[in-house]
């Protein structure tokens, strides 16, 4: 039902974002994130918003693969860069499907393609949070605390959102259709993979 839920959501924000009713608000928060700007701020953003590169994540995962294969959760692995392609080439699809031009406003660093939805809110609401569940899965110290671990996910999940904003280079509703489209793919995997377990465990 989540998933369904999100999808319902991603729809409704790409209809804001084609019919431009949202457009002035997404215009004035990009406006008013640059009037607080500072140079320890953006070197703070600047950083943070590479959270949600693949130039990141994929080194990231090779290494996280690494304590999969000890814990011989091999289809786990599998279903991770399953889902990272998944992912990428979904954003990409719906980038020129939509073809929404960047913010023309003073922006920290310069993207080349399409605006909507936002390849680093996507890469960290369907990787970071599914790479938590699997952490969570593998090492019961987490399991216990899992309300945490889930909370720290997201707070970084929203952070890189809001550091895409910050420097300029997407709107609120590009944020949040990455969001939304990412996390109901995430959880979607994540049901997979929790089938897979209970077959294996029968």
């Amino acid at each position: 039902m989540n998933i369904v839920i999100l999808f319902i959501m991603f729809a409704a924000i790409t209809a804001l974002m084609l019919t431009n009713i949202f457009q002035e608000t997404d215009n004035h928060i990009i406006l008013w994130l640059e009037t607080i700007r500072l140079p320890f701020i953006n070197d703070v953003m600047l950083a943070v918003t590479d959270l949600g590169i693949s130039a990141l994540l994929v080194p990231f995962m090779l290494i996280f693969s690494v304590l999969l294969f000890m814990y011989r959760r091999y289809y786990s692995i599998v279903l991770l860069f399953l889902l990272y392609l998944c992912e990428i080439t979904v954003n990409h699809w719906l980038k020129g499907l939509f073809a929404r031009e960047r913010p023309t406003f003073d922006h920290l660093v310069t993207e080349s393609y399409y605006s909507f939805p936002s390849g680093h809110s996507m890469n960290a609401a369907t990787m970071y949070p599914f790479i938590a569940y699997l952490l969570i899965e593998l090492i019961p110290w987490l399991k216990n605390r899992q309300k945490t671990v889930y909370i720290i996910t997201g707070v970084v999940v929203i952070v890189i959102g809001v550091s895409r904003m910050y420097i300029g280079v997407h709107y609120l509703t590009d944020v949040l259709g990455g969001f939304a489209i990412g996390l109901a793919l995430c959880l979607l995997f994540k049901k997979i993979d929790e089938k897979i377990v209970a077959i294996r465990q029968n």
